[in-house]
Order: C-alpha cells, then sequence, then structure tokens
C-alpha cells in the first residue's frame, strides 16, 4: 500500500497533506534528511559542511505576527529556517498595521528569530524583488524559488517506507525531472526548448493514424493536439498536451456536450480502467468557462524508460487513444479533406 497516494485522496487540503509527508520523511529517514539538506541546504553551507536538520514541525504559530507558515526546520546550530509550501495556489497577503498589503514571504522574512525562507512551488512562478534580494531569503542559484521536482533525488536516496510512499507521489503527480530521453518542455523560451516540444510532436504520429477518422485533428504548441469530432458525439472538443504543470504532466480534457458532463464523466472513468497508467480525473472549467474533464498523468510515467521513438509513441498511444475511442462519434461524417494531414 502507498499511503501517501491512498490517504491524498481523502482530503483536500493537498498541500497541508503534502506537508506533513515530508515532515514525517525529513523526521524517521536519516537518509532523506541529508540527501534534503544538501539540495535545499548547500547554498547557506559553511566551509563546504552542509548545516544539519536537528528537528522538523508543521503549521507553527506566530500568534503576534499572524503568520502560520507550512514547515519550520531547526538546524543543529540553533538556527530556524521556514519552509511554505504552495501547490497551485498563489502566494496570499494581507494587511500589516498601518494598512499595506504584503505577500506571506515578505511577512515571513520579518519574523523574529527566523534565519532564512525557502519557498516551494509546482511550477516556476515570478516574485517580488523585494523578496529575491532579501538577505534571509533561501533559493537555488539558479532559479527564483525551489520546485518540487528539486527534491526527487532527495527522495530517492531515503529508505523509509514512508520516503518511498512520498516518492512514489511525486511520480504520480509529475514532481519527477524531465525524462532523459525527451528534455524539458516547458517554459518555450528558447529554441531548445521548441525543438524538444518539435520532436515530441512526432511522438503522436501511431495516436493521430488511429483517430483521424472520428476526429479532425489540428498541432498547437508543435507538441499538443486538439481534436474536433466528425460527427454527433457527447464531447464538444478534446485536447491532448504534454505541457501540463511545466510539461511534467500529460493532460487530456475533454468539454462535454451541453447536458453530458456527467455521463462524459462516468464513461472516462470506465475506459482509464483499461489504462497503462491511472490517471487522475478532474472535473474542472475550460477557459470559456464551460464544464470540462481533465485525466492528468505523469509524463515520465506514461514513458517509462522507452528510449526508442516507436516505443514511445506506442506508449502515448495505449494511454491516449482509448480515452478518445470512447468519446468518439458513432458515424463520423465530415470529408476526409477536412482532416489535417
Amino acid at each position: 500500500m502507498e499511503l501517501f497516494w491512498e490517504t491524498r485522496r481523502l482530503t483536500q487540503a493537498r498541500e497541508d497533506h503534502l506537508t506533513c509527508f515530508l515532515a514525517a520523511a525529513l523526521e524517521v529517514d536519516p537518509d532523506f534528511r541529508r540527501a534534503y539538506g544538501h539540495r535545499v541546504l548547500d547554498p547557506i553551507s559553511t566551509h563546504g559542511v552542509t548545516p544539519a536538520i536537528a528537528a522538523v514541525a508543521t503549521q507553527v504559530e506566530f500568534p503576534a505576527e499572524r503568520c502560520r507558515p507550512d514547515m519550520l526546520l531547526t538546524l543543529e546550530d540553533g538556527r530556524r529556517i521556514i519552509c511554505e509550501h504552495k501547490l497551485d495556489a498563489p502566494e496570499t497577503s494581507a494587511p500589516t498595521e498601518d494598512g499595506e498589503r504584503l505577500g506571506q514571504l515578505e511577512r515571513y522574512l520579518e519574523l523574529p528569530g527566523i534565519a532564512f525562507v525557502a519557498y516551494f512551488r509546482t511550477s516556476s512562478a515570478p516574485l517580488a524583488r523585494e523578496v529575491l534580494d532579501h538577505g534571509r531569503y533561501l533559493r537555488p542559484a539558479d532559479a527564483a524559488h525551489f520546485v518540487w521536482r528539486d527534491l526527487y533525488t532527495a527522495l530517492e536516496a531515503g529508505s523509509h517506507d514512508i520516503t518511498r510512499w512520498l516518492r512514489r507521489g511525486f511520480d504520480r503527480l509529475g514532481f519527477t525531472p524531465p525524462n532523459p530521453h525527451v528534455g524539458e518542455l516547458w517554459p518555450d523560451d528558447t529554441e531548445a526548448v521548441k525543438r524538444n516540444q518539435a520532436n515530441f510532436g512526432k511522438l503522436w504520429d501511431a495516436a493521430r493514424g488511429s483517430l483521424e477518422a472520428a476526429y479532425r485533428i489540428t498541432v498547437g504548441r508543435r507538441c499538443e493536439l486538439y481534436f474536433s469530432p466528425l460527427g454527433p458525439s457527447s464531447v464538444a472538443s478534446a485536447h491532448a498536451s504534454p505541457l501540463a504543470q511545466g510539461g511534467t504532466l500529460l493532460r487530456c480534457r475533454f468539454e462535454p456536450s451541453s447536458g453530458r458532463a456527467d455521463s462524459v464523466f462516468r464513461s472516462l472513468e470506465a475506459a482509464a480502467r483499461s489504462l497503462p497508467v491511472s490517471p487522475e480525473i478532474v472535473a474542472t472549467k475550460a477557459a470559456n468557462g464551460a464544464p470540462a474533464i481533465d485525466l492528468l498523468v505523469s509524463l515520465r510515467e506514461v514513458l517509462g524508460t522507452a528510449g526508442d521513438p516507436a516505443q514511445q509513441a506506442t506508449r502515448l498511444k495505449l494511454q491516449v487513444v482509448p480515452l478518445l475511442e470512447a468519446m468518439a462519434p458513432d458515424a463520423p461524417s465530415a470529408p476526409a479533406d477536412a482532416r489535417e494531414p
């Protein structure tokens, strides 16, 4: 049993849930604690020696300042470090005594007795210059803040069951390094990443060949597929993208036809049972506010260790095609020349 994943579905407080498991792993697994220290605390090492973590606490109250950071690390030398944890939520703000609004990180940086503040997110986000330039702000040398996948190698070094459960959760959530045979897919602000996206786009050929009789298929951002049914269907459109969560999750999104959201959800749940990697199914909203259903799965888990493009294309096909086949129109009606080559 993998308790991190099994208990995650029981709560909506996902950030607190992740924090509690992370703190527990730091408490019980000395191998993980050392590796975590090297990944997070090396920027404040002295004479090449990484500070050691002596104690871990969660949701520590600072009543006078009305603050409650997610996790507090106490080092063996007595210094205390706040770790603020976010998934998709933005940094919150609160008013000061003089009415000015300050973000969480700015307030935490001014807390008494705190040596440093570190910030963890699912993907990159811009931060105020007042935070980035603050002498107590702890961050990687090449980034504005830590992201969850920064901890993946440290989790691999752990040896306790709690650490193993947490690492498997990171696998399923896509908090993983880029697949070595694919590379970084986001952000696409460099030619190297654009090439990676274009190369990934070629892996869709096997899936497209299986679906082009039922859908008009178009390509976006070099590696995303958009599907329009060629006949009456319970979905208005669908979308498959490897760019979710900074290029770590494969997302299949379906926008149900009017009044069909519940039946589409049930059909996708049934189809998902046959997939090689079980996805997380989430009812959400499309950009236009219409109901949508997302099926999210770690891209790294879908591709596995397959290094051959043909193998990768097959694994993508097996993960995505059954979902679109379940939603395909019974009798496609558009002529062949309406489909994108």
